[in-house]
């Protein structure tokens, strides 16, 4: 509690001071337009420090200052997007994602969390599409989770050749990323395959433990008959930093 503290203050005196620099730039100094930037993004750390927090309140005011500064901010917008799914107001947290990715086409975070919130809102065909698009980025740090989540979303449209496609990408580019192997279960549940959908799941728990979801799936897969899973049952939603720019 005391380190988040630290941590809010000195976002804020970041904040502040890049604020009052505005009316002291002279020639050879700063200029107000990069000083606004630097405000900007002051503030939507400050803002996405509140909504880590929970305070919805103190994080919209700092976003709405970031935006006030820099209209186009990329990561202010994104802020809001998440900011706005937080508290349920979907059609405001599209129009944010939206304009996040039209001001920073080639910014895969918000791509993958929008994404993320299409899948939620069970929009999988448009989340599919979102996810693809963000698969070209070969520099983006976090490829495992963003193909994982790729490879649930064909999973949840039914595209099984796909989805298995992608959950192999996912589980190359990083062996030790636990939720490939719960989904890569999932998938060889569909299939009718349980010798497979157990070996995916006891993999998950080596890496990741046991929790409730996967030792019900395994209890599941160990019953006298294995329950074939339709196209429609509902698998979990994709896994991204809440409330965070990632």
């Amino acid at each position: 509690m005391i380190r988040h503290r630290r941590l809010l203050t000195r976002l804020m005196i970041t904040a502040v001071s890049a604020v009052l620099l505005i009316g002291c730039a002279h020639q050879g100094a700063l200029t107000q337009e990069s000083t606004s930037e630097a405000a900007a993004g002051a503030y939507t750390d400050l803002g996405l420090a509140y909504l880590k927090r929970g305070d919805v309140s103190r994080a919209r005011q700092a976003l709405t200052h970031a935006i006030a500064l820099s209209p186009t901010d990329a990561n202010a917008l994104q802020g809001m997007a998440l900011l706005s799914q937080r508290q349920g107001d979907s059609a405001l947290a599209e129009q944010y994602y939206r304009q996040t990715l039209a001001e920073a086409p080639s910014m895969t975070q918000a791509r993958n969390n929008y994404a993320t919130f299409l899948f939620r809102q069970q929009r999988y065909s448009e989340a599919c599409d979102q996810l693809e698009r963000a698969s070209a980025d070969t520099e983006y740090a976090r490829r495992a989770q963003l193909y994982a989540n790729l490879g649930q979303c064909r999973l949840a449209t039914g595209q099984l050749d796909q989805a298995a496609t992608s959950l192999d990408r996912a589980r190359t580019l990083d062996p030790r990323y636990a939720r490939t192997y719960l989904l890569e279960a999932r998938l060889a549940q569909r299939l009718d395959n349980r010798a497979a959908a157990q070996q995916a799941v006891r993999q998950y728990q080596r890496l990741a433990g046991v929790d409730q979801e996967s030792q019900s799936l395994l209890d599941e897969l160990q019953g006298k008959r294995l329950q074939t899973v339709s196209p429609q049952t509902p698998v979990p939603a994709p896994i991204n930093n809440k409330d965070t720019a990632e």
